[in-house]
């Protein structure tokens, strides 16, 4: 199944402005999180490309920016939040933006929600549940970086965001666990990909 994946994924377009969003005539899935969680490390991984910027640099990511396979899906990397070293305009401006794709987009089949595993929830991502909640968005928690931390550490932080997701989601509640390093649950996710490619 993987394979309809790891066909020539291209970048479409960074889009400053919810006007220039491109058509929605594809489905789309959204890799959001705090800044520096790792969105376009796991989407270059998942994609099987170097195309999507990955930084050191928190607050890197500008834009939203579109990856397409053609005719089958399209990927969005959404800015990052959670970083205070941008203007507080950028940041309003990024906000206003996400805000509004979130809110309008009817072609936003998924969003994969990041959450450093090192850290686990923080209120900041308590705000973006709330929200994604809010518009009735369909998304799924994805833990990174699981490499960082020890297996105790990652069954507490998973069974602390199990806990919390299934009192505020009610359907799929699935929660992928990630690492680009060792290559750990990208197929996983992969394979979630295709099914809601096939549905």
């Amino acid at each position: 199944m993987e394979c309809i994946i790891e066909k020539k994924c291209s970048f479409l377009k960074s889009v400053f402005n919810y006007n220039d969003l491109p058509k929605e005539d594809l489905k789309e899935i959204a890799f959001w999180g705090r800044s520096n969680v790792g969105k376009s490390t796991l989407l270059n991984a998942i994609i099987k490309s170097n195309i999507a910027k990955t930084s050191k640099t928190p607050g890197r990511t500008q834009s939203l920016n579109f990856f397409e396979i053609p005719y089958k899906i399209r990927f969005v990397d959404l800015p990052g939040y959670g970083y205070s070293k941008v203007s507080k305009a950028k940041i309003k401006q990024w906000n206003n933006l996400i805000i509004e794709y979130l809110a309008k987009r009817k072609n936003l089949n998924s969003i994969f929600l990041l959450i450093d595993s090192r850290h686990g929830i923080k209120n900041i991502d308590l705000d973006a549940i709330n929200i994604l909640e809010s518009f009735g968005n369909h998304f799924f928690v994805v833990l990174t970086k699981i490499d960082k931390v020890d297996k105790s550490h990652l069954d507490n932080c998973l069974e602390s965001i199990k806990e919390l997701i299934n009192k505020i989601v009610s359907g799929d509640n699935e929660i992928f666990t990630t690492s680009y390093t060792k290559k750990q649950g990208i197929k996983n996710l992969k394979n979630k990909i295709v099914r809601i490619i096939q549905k």
